[in-house]
């Protein structure tokens, strides 16, 4: 079957979704408006009882967590080269990146995005600063996350494209370069801008 991704707009869903375009596999996408609730509707609960984004439909079965998916679609496309080879110790440095953009960055941003985190809002964004800190320093002289481009850095561009709300950051040049460099690629600059336009029509 064509791989289909639910997926919301500029959600940490839109990593598969650019992963999929790299990988250049036949899929189809769902959108899930998650400011509307549409995750939290039966249908989709079906797909994903968790109600998040995002969700792979595969001829498997459903894979959820994009720090699962990301491999997946990088493995289904090896000639792409988005990850380096399994059992490789350079493929346990990609998914140490895929997991501490999940459990830390991720994390720091939802506890901003959250009300009902309004308690540790200034904790959150110390955690954010520092993780952002510290990933613009390891990019110091580097293009990419790895020695060459994979899905780590189709995931840490979303969090990047955050920052427009998360308040005040300290300069972060060398993550503003990894943006742009990556912004450039062949079908990713145009697909960010209908998100955003996704994104504003959803509202």
């Amino acid at each position: 079957m064509t791989l289909r991704l639910y997926h919301s707009p500029v959600a940490c869903s839109l990593a598969s979704r650019l992963a999929l375009m790299e990988a250049g596999l036949e899929h189809e996408i769902v959108l899930v408006h998650t400011t509307r609730g549409d995750q939290k509707a039966d249908a989709y609960r079906r797909i994903n009882p968790r109600g998040q984004v995002p969700a792979l439909e595969t001829s498997e079965g459903v894979l959820t967590e994009s720090t699962a998916i990301l491999p997946y679609i990088a493995d289904l496309a090896p000639g792409k080269a988005l990850l380096p080879p399994p059992r490789s110790f350079e493929r346990a440095q990609a998914q140490a990146w895929l997991s501490y953009l999940s459990s830390t960055v991720h994390a720091a941003y939802g506890g901003l995005l959250r009300p009902d985190f309004a308690a540790v809002r200034e904790v959150c964004h110390a955690q954010l600063v520092s993780a952002l800190q510290a990933i613009d320093a390891h990019l110091e002289g580097r293009e990419y996350l790895l020695d060459r481009f994979s899905v780590c850095d189709l995931y840490l561009l979303v969090f990047s494209l955050w920052r427009v709300i998360a308040g005040p950051l300290p300069a972060l040049p060398n993550l503003d370069a990894f943006q742009m460099r990556i912004l450039a690629r062949p079908g990713i600059g145009p697909t960010i801008g209908e998100e955003m336009r996704l994104r504003a029509e959803a509202a």
